[in-house]
């Protein structure tokens, strides 16, 4: 799996805790340690799906589009990183039969493990990724 999906849970769990406010990329930026370029393709592809909304302007920036019990990781996975999880296979020797079928076989069980990893994500929604942070900084504070 490649980084963008954590890359646009990060931006969308920011947003949330941002959620009265407009948020800047540069600001978003410097949250997720990526580079501008990088996060505004992943903004945008946020943006064309409307889980996220943006303003121009002297007072504009990023905003979520809906609340964040609302926006399951399986949205979030669909739009950045749907069928990596799916082996890239050499080519193999036709006349063996474990090189013939193995590729077919593999994106098989690969596409029905993606299934089931959906299924899970469905069930988990940006709220889940901010209630477990604060509660996981909570344990680990130090208190005087």
């Amino acid at each position: 799996m490649n980084s963008d999906f954590s890359i646009a849970v990060h931006c969308v769990a920011y947003l949330a805790e941002k959620q009265n406010q407009r948020v800047t990329s540069e600001d978003i930026s410097q949250s997720v340690s990526v580079h501008p370029v990088r996060l505004r393709k992943i903004l945008s592809i946020l943006r064309k799906e409307n889980i996220i909304a943006s303003k121009e302007g002297a007072k504009g920036g990023f905003s979520l589009n809906a609340q964040p019990e609302q926006i399951t990781l399986d949205k979030i996975f669909r739009i950045t990183s749907e069928e990596t999880l799916v082996p890239k296979c050499p080519d193999s020797n036709d006349n063996c039969i474990i090189g013939k079928h193995l590729s077919d076989v593999l994106i098989r069980i690969f596409h029905n493990a993606e299934e089931h990893f959906l299924n899970y994500l469905k069930g988990v929604t940006v709220q889940d990724i901010i209630n477990e942070i604060h509660n996981n900084s909570s344990k680990n504070s130090f208190h005087a």
